[in-house]
């Protein structure tokens, strides 16, 4: 596959992957007055440890079920772990659409980082430019007030950050293990971190609950997945900004289950996010083209 046709996959999977989560996070929205944070995120992570162990057992051998470079994957699931984690966090003190503004600061971390943690070819003028464009995109549709508690907005920039970091490390790992693996070590390294405190912060589970849990687990697997491939397949700093897609998903999935109707600016918002969008995946595979 050429290097155009395998950016243009990533940044696929990367939207498809995140779009997902936001209709994985709408199920936990709707029980999250009965599910804790830390139930939902173990859900998400043994679910994946449990379907994908028997098959790299039987397919890889048993020395396949042990990471390699075990302190960066471990590093990695502590990233996905806390990146989430700080956003479940912020929102006690502050506002969901203040928490997600700051939280939308990770593809700009991750296009400064990318070219000298990954030896990734850095952005230029135009693109850094989109990315700029996508986030106002995300503020419009948001409309944060800045008006929650100081705390709060420490520990959603502190989310951006550890989200930030587990896109470069999902990028700097992408090519030591085949895609089934890498989605298992990083599933297993942060159930490591997930089951102490699951002993303190779980929460009962009915029948009734069990045909949403199931679709969140499905849909976390299917995102997971997504998003590791996509980091395969393309650079963090071209495929990161996606991530604005997932505001997109997010207006969707409110207004199927919550029947929160889109006003005007969120329109606004949500051109000006695909419009950023399509001109970054544009301009890379062009810069692609010339090489």
């Amino acid at each position: 596959m050429s290097t155009r046709n395998k950016t243009s996959l990533g940044i696929f999977l990367f939207v498809g992957a995140v779009s997902i989560n936001s209709v994985k996070d709408g199920i936990s929205k709707l029980l999250s007055a009965e599910i804790t944070p830390i139930t939902f995120l173990s859900i998400q992570y043994l679910f994946l440890v449990f379907i994908l162990s028997t098959p790299i057992y039987i397919y890889f051998g048993k020395s396949a079920l042990i990471p390699p470079r075990f302190w960066l994957q471990l590093l990695r699931g502590a990233s996905a772990c806390l990146g989430v984690g700080f956003y479940y966090w912020s929102v006690y003190f502050i506002h969901i659409a203040d928490a997600i503004a700051v939280v939308f600061v990770s593809p700009l971390i991750v296009a400064a980082l990318s070219p000298w943690l990954l030896r990734e070819r850095p952005l230029g003028p135009r693109r850094i430019l989109a990315i700029l464009l996508g986030f106002i995109g995300v503020i419009i549709i948001v409309q944060p007030s800045f008006t929650g508690e100081t705390p709060g907005y420490l520990i959603a920039l502190g989310s951006g950050f550890f989200i930030s970091f587990f896109y470069l490390l999902n990028r700097k790992l992408s090519q030591e293990s085949p895609l089934i693996c890498s989605v298992f070590y990083t599933s297993i390294c942060a159930s490591f971190f997930l089951l102490p405190l699951l002993y303190f912060y779980s929460s009962p589970i009915n029948k009734g609950q069990l045909p949403l849990l199931f679709s969140f687990a499905i849909l976390s697997a299917i995102g997971q997945i997504g998003m590791i491939a996509a980091f395969k397949l393309a650079a963090a700093n071209i495929i990161s900004p996606f991530i604005y897609a997932q505001i997109i998903a997010a207006t969707g999935v409110g207004y199927y289950l919550f029947g929160a109707i889109p006003n005007r600016v969120t329109w606004f918002g949500i051109l000006i996010i695909v419009g950023a969008g399509l001109y970054i995946a544009h301009r890379e595979i062009k810069l692609e083209q010339n090489n």
